[in-house]
Formats: C-alpha cells, sequence, structure tokens
C-alpha cells in the first residue's frame, strides 16, 4: 500500500508541473459521412490544429451493414470494440474504457442513455442518416467535454443546405432487416431547412450455429422466443436562419420511438423507448481581434425508457419499470484566432435528472419508488486551450476544472446498510499537454500527458434495487493519468504507417463488488496499457492493402472486497485486420479479414468467462452512378451497394462486459450474446 501511495504522490506532482506549463490536447479521428463545405476561415482554423484525422466517405457508411453507429466504430477503428447487447443498441468500448468511462455527445451536447443495465448506450439514440461526421477523441484529451475519461464519441449532424437536395436510403438484410428513410434540404441566403424521417425493423439473428438471439437468455417464454429485435420510427429538422452579417442560429430537433427491443443480455425487455434531442444555437463571426468565433447554445434532451417482463418467464413477467432521465445544458465558447495560435476559451453547465420506479404491470401499483431515486446532477465547468506552431513543432495546450453536485431526493433505503449520505460534490481538475514534431514532411513523431476525471453515475453513487444490490453514495471520482506515444511515416509514396502506444493509471477507478451476496461499487487502483498500428499499401492505381493491429491490458493494483484477480474486467484481447480494397471509376470492393485472440486475460471473480479466439471474413461491393464525359443521366446520384459479413458463418462473441442488472431481482450478471452468422445484405440510395 506504501508503494501503492508513492506512486499516486508521484503521479500527481508530475502532472501538477505539466499544468504549471499549460497542458491539453485531443487526438482526434473524424469519420467523414458526406460531403463538407469548408469556409476559408475554417480552413485557417484547421491550419493551426495538429489533429490526427481519418476519413469515412458516405460511400463508406452506405456499402456497411450498420445497424447503430457502435458497429461502424468497431469496423472501421482497429482499437475500438463492441460489446453485443441484441440486434439494436450495441455498446462501444476504445482502447479498454467502455460505458460511463467514454463521453458522448450529439452536435457538443451530452446524451446518455436512462437504463441501469445500459439497454440504451447514447450511440442507439442516434439516427445514421442524421449523421455528418463522428469526431473520436482517445484518451484524456478534449477539456471541452466534462468527464470524458478515456475519450469521447462526437456525432456531428447534417447542415440545412440552399437550394433543392435530400436523399433517399432503402437498405434491407437478412433475418427480416429492413430500413426505409430519407430527408429533405432547401432554402435561400437568409433561411434553410432540412426533414427527415426513418423507420427501421429486424426480426431475431441466428448466430453461425443457428442459435436464435434468444436462446442466450432462458427466461424467454413462448412469445419471447418468437418476437422480433425491435422496431423503430425517427423523425428529424434542423433550420439554419442567418439573422444578420456574420450571425447564425440554428435550431435542431429530433424525435424516435422504439418499440418492443429484444435485450436478451438482461433480464427485461424494453417495451418502448422514446428519444427527445433539442438544440438552439447563436454564432458570431469575426466580432473583434479577441473573438473570430463565438458560439452560444442551449440544449434539452430526455430518453424515456420503459422494460416490462411480458416475455419472460418468473417473477419479472409482472414487472414494468418507468426510467426517465433528462439533461439542461448551456455552453458558451469564444475562438480567438491570431498568426502564430488559436486560443479557445469557454464555460458549460448542465443539470441532469434521473428516476426510475418498477410497477406491478398487471395492476399499475408501484413495486419499488427508489429504484433511482429522482437523482439531480449539476455541473459547472471552465476551460481554455491553445494551438500553437513553432518552427516543426506543434503544441496544443489546455486547462479545465468541473464542480460537481449530486443528490437523490428520495430515500436510499438499501444503500443506508454502509451510509446514509445521499449528497456529494465533487471538483475535478483536467489538465494535458500534447506535442507533435515533423521530422520530414511525411514523418512526425506525436505524444502527450493528460489528466482528467469522472464522476460516478447515478446507478453507481444511488441505485436501490434490492437489499443484495444496491449504490455506495461515498464512491469519489474517478481519473486517467495518461501518456501517449506515436510516429507516422510514409516510407515510400505508397507506404503509410502510423503507430502509437498509451499507459493510463488510474486511481479512485470505479469497479464493480460482490462480496457476501451484496453486489454494490467500489474505487481501487488500477492501468491499463497498449498500443495500435494501422498501415496502408497502394498495390497500383486501384488496389490497397491495409493492415491494423490493436492490443490493450488492463490490471488492479487494489482489491474490491471478494475479488482477487489480478486482471481488469473488459479488456479485449489482440484484434487485427487485413483488408484489400478496389475503387475504379464509380465501382468499389472490399475484402477483409478480421481476427481477434481468446479472451484469457480476464476478471472471473468479477463474473467475466472465457471467450474463443475468431476469424471472421466479410465482402463489400458497391457502384456509385455520376457524370461521365459532361453527360448527364437520369442515375446520376444512384448508389448500390452489397455485402456478405461472416461469410463462412462463424459462431463467435466480440468482448465480454460484467455491468449488473436493476431489472433482475437477483443483480445477477449479464449473459454472453453471440455476433449473427452469415449476413447479407444491400441497399439502394438516391441523392438530388
Amino acid at each position: 500500500m506504501k508503494e501503492v501511495k508513492f506512486l499516486k504522490c508521484l503521479v500527481l506532482v508530475i502532472f501538477l508541473l505539466q499544468s504549471s506549463l499549460g497542458a491539453a490536447f485531443a487526438q482526434l479521428t473524424v469519420f467523414d459521412l458526406g460531403e463538407v463545405v469548408v469556409s476559408e476561415d475554417e480552413i485557417k482554423q484547421e491550419d493551426m490544429s495538429i489533429e490526427e484525422k481519418t476519413k469515412i466517405t458516405q460511400k463508406t457508411l452506405k456499402s456497411h451493414k450498420v445497424v447503430d453507429l457502435a458497429e461502424i466504430l468497431s469496423d472501421e477503428m482497429i482499437e475500438a470494440s463492441m460489446i453485443r447487447k441484441s440486434g439494436y443498441g450495441n455498446e462501444v468500448g476504445l482502447r479498454g474504457f467502455t460505458k460511463s468511462n467514454l463521453r458522448f455527445t450529439l452536435d457538443n451536447t451530452l446524451i446518455e442513455g436512462s437504463c441501469g443495465s445500459r439497454k440504451d448506450p447514447p450511440l442507439s439514440h442516434i439516427n445514421l442518416l442524421t449523421v455528418q461526421k463522428i469526431e473520436v477523441k482517445e484518451g484524456p484529451y478534449d477539456v471541452t467535454v466534462p468527464g470524458a475519461l478515456g475519450g469521447d464519441i462526437n456525432i456531428i449532424t447534417k447542415d440545412a443546405q440552399k437550394g433543392f437536395h435530400g436523399e433517399l436510403l432503402s437498405k434491407f438484410g437478412s433475418y427480416g432487416y429492413l430500413s426505409q428513410g430519407g430527408y429533405v434540404t432547401g432554402g435561400n441566403d437568409f433561411s434553410q431547412v432540412l426533414l427527415g424521417y426513418n423507420y427501421s425493423r429486424s426480426s431475431q439473428y441466428k448466430d453461425g450455429d443457428g442459435n436464435k438471439l434468444s436462446s442466450f437468455n432462458p427466461s424467454y417464454n413462448d412469445a419471447g422466443k418468437n418476437m422480433d429485435a425491435f422496431n423503430k420510427n425517427d423523425f428529424w429538422g434542423k433550420i439554419s436562419i442567418n439573422t444578420a452579417k456574420n450571425q447564425k442560429m440554428l435550431i435542431s430537433s429530433s424525435y424516435g420511438e422504439a418499440n418492443d427491443i429484444m435485450t436478451p443480455r438482461v433480464a427485461m425487455d424494453t417495451e418502448k423507448e422514446k428519444t427527445f434531442l433539442n438544440k438552439i444555437e447563436y454564432s458570431f463571426k469575426e466580432l473583434s481581434s479577441f473573438s473570430e468565433q463565438l458560439n452560444l447554445s442551449a440544449y434539452y434532451n430526455r430518453i424515456e425508457h420503459y422494460p416490462y417482463g411480458e416475455y419472460r418467464i418468473g417473477g419479472v413477467n409482472n414487472r414494468r419499470i418507468e426510467a426517465i432521465s433528462s439533461i439542461t445544458g448551456i455552453h458558451i465558447e469564444n475562438k480567438t484566432l491570431k498568426e502564430t495560435a488559436v486560443f479557445t476559451y469557454g464555460t458549460d453547465f448542465y443539470s441532469r435528472n434521473w428516476y426510475g420506479d418498477i410497477f406491478d404491470r398487471t395492476t399499475g401499483v408501484i413495486v419499488n419508488h427508489e429504484l433511482f431515486p429522482d437523482v439531480n446532477e449539476l455541473n459547472f465547468g471552465l476551460y481554455a486551450k491553445t494551438e500553437k506552431d513553432i518552427g516543426k513543432l506543434s503544441i496544443t495546450a489546455g486547462l479545465r476544472m468541473d464542480i460537481f453536485h449530486s443528490q437523490a431526493e428520495e430515500n436510499l433505503k438499501f444503500s443506508k446498510t454502509i451510509t446514509d449520505t445521499n449528497s456529494q460534490t465533487d471538483f475535478l481538475p483536467s489538465a494535458n499537454i500534447f506535442l507533435k514534431y515533423f521530422l520530414t514532411d511525411d514523418s512526425n513523431i506525436f505524444g502527450g500527458l493528460g489528466l482528467t476525471g469522472r464522476t460516478p453515475t447515478t446507478v453507481e453513487r444511488y441505485v436501490q434495487e434490492s437489499n443484495t444490490y444496491y449504490g455506495n453514495p461515498d464512491l469519489k471520482p474517478s481519473y486517467n493519468f495518461e501518456t501517449d506515444l506515436g510516429f507516422e511515416t510514409k516510407i515510400v509514396e505508397s507506404l503509410k504507417i502510423k503507430t502509437k502506444g498509451f499507459f493510463s493509471y488510474l486511481p479512485d477507478y470505479i469497479y464493480q463488488q460482490y462480496n457476501g451476496g451484496v453486489r454494490t461499487y467500489t474505487n481501487i487502483d488500477a492501468y491499463i496499457f497498449g498500443g495500435d498500428m494501422t498501415a496502408s499499401y497502394d498495390l497500383s492505381k486501384y488496389f490497397m492493402l491495409e493492415f491494423g493491429l490493436a492490443y490493450q491490458r488492463g490490471q488492479k493494483l487494489t482489491y474490491p472486497k471478494g475479488n482477487n484477480d489480478n486482471n481488469l474486467a473488459e479488456i479485449c484481447p489482440l484484434k487485427n485486420k487485413l483488408a484489400l480494397s478496389y475503387d475504379k471509376n464509380g465501382f468499389f470492393a472490399i475484402y477483409e479479414w478480421l481476427h481477434s485472440l481468446d479472451s484469457k486475460d480476464i476478471d472471473r471473480d468479477a463474473g467475466e468467462t472465457t471467450l474463443k479466439g475468431w476469424d471472421v471474413f466479410n465482402l463489400r461491393l458497391g457502384y456509385q452512378f455520376k457524370e461521365k464525359e459532361g453527360k448527364k443521366s437520369i442515375l446520376d446520384g444512384l448508389s448500390l451497394n452489397f455485402g456478405i459479413d461472416n461469410i463462412l458463418d462463424k459462431e463467435y462473441t466480440m468482448a465480454n462486459s460484467y455491468e449488473y442488472d436493476p431489472t433482475d431481482t437477483s443483480g445477477t450478471n449479464v449473459k454472453i450474446v453471440n455476433e449473427p452468422g452469415r449476413f447479407i445484405y444491400g441497399s439502394l440510395s438516391y441523392q438530388f
């Protein structure tokens, strides 16, 4: 213990020294899902950034069998993993960080689900047709977002445009998968409007051994064994108004409703789920020499989640839950552009309310009024960052401070066996610095140091499921002290290689605890380290070979009660990817091999199980009709795509996950769900 305390103090001193120099950066990966019109001012700011960027085009998005955004991130990022929950609503992980250890935002507004067992992870509430690009920032390097312990994922939606444009998209595939939708946008120099709609549904898929989705949980009754996987409707709109010269107002709103979402990982399915996402933003450009761009925004995001046990046997059959989470926030940010540096500083505030009650499904009588005991969370943050070039050296640094307060307004009838505290105030400092040095025009080394923290969630602090599963109000915030180092080069014109590694020391890491028949949460000390490498080689003008490799490992330094396993949970084994692609005159094809080692370094005391390694082969191809030799055709804008995932129909599971289940009176670990077997799909889209 003395060594651990000394290590804590040593690391803290190092980071305080770094903070005194200035701190912070975000290594950024951008998945561009459509054409972006960039202004001259934006180009100037882009030139000052040292962010690492990768683009995924609209063509790539359409070519994937993508039911939710977690799948495209897992497919396109070698260091990303996906935790399969069902046919819809899956979880994503980055370099060993998952769930609440990542922060998810939509157009820079916070978005969180309302299910205690995360049947509705944040990305599941965002429809793919609304997405313009995805920004992925790994590590504790973004001071503009509160609580991004292991990184943050920001979804940028499509803007309304002038003129008249739109897209119609139809996707279809195995196991009754269907998605139909589209959007139209138009306007003039003063105002532009965008409106969209999408409907999607799917039956239960089967894994490579022919097992239906319902077979992964023995609690399904006869009706549940034959239910559909999900059906969902989404509506969205956006209005852009140029209120004055260099001033703009944006108003966006979306509504989604899903019904009968099958979730075999846990004890209940979801009868209905409603999503309300709303934002208004006002921006000023070139106000003065101290304000290149000023953004003022407010938002209200609300998720209503209604699990029920109609399709299950046992006591949960007569249960229904109402869980509602709402976030109201304000964000003010100013950017100053100088010849040698970009300065960004801002403040943000959000208030979140989350409550959950358990009812008798037939009588409507409340069984548990304090499942999530009407918790109010308040967070106020201030931040500043700068980006500066000094010769061949680029530096990004930043600081942030958050004050967070949480309070349960109802009784902690089970947690009081440990403590009677129902109110906490936390202070969270963040700081980082990131550097990139260009050895040549085609080669650079980069690295950084970062510190950030995240507060315990409502579930971790306050859940009141039973006297054998409850939250711990005395939990401390988790911190991530991380260092990153990488190298990027173009050996020859046709060969590009990029590799990077990281080490994260995690004091007071929030972890699940199972001791004496009681499940709750505690703080431990731990660390995660790993790295990844990507390479691409142009075999010819039209053929390209791509390779990716990622590995991470997590270890405990201290242990929860009843747990003596050294391994940290939810850490994926080595994963690699090899792909051959062809692209010529509108036609493209991609054949890829994905491989994972056995998942052996697991936390057995936390309930994880060994997963077999796997090899999967996928094929995607498509054709984009476009204008040829100045001759227009009615087919211009039409694209056709076809693909086969898991060509050899293998049975496999991607990743472990060990969250407890508030819908289960025993609070037991969730079930493991296999990936779909051979999945054949296609899409037809038309842009105008």
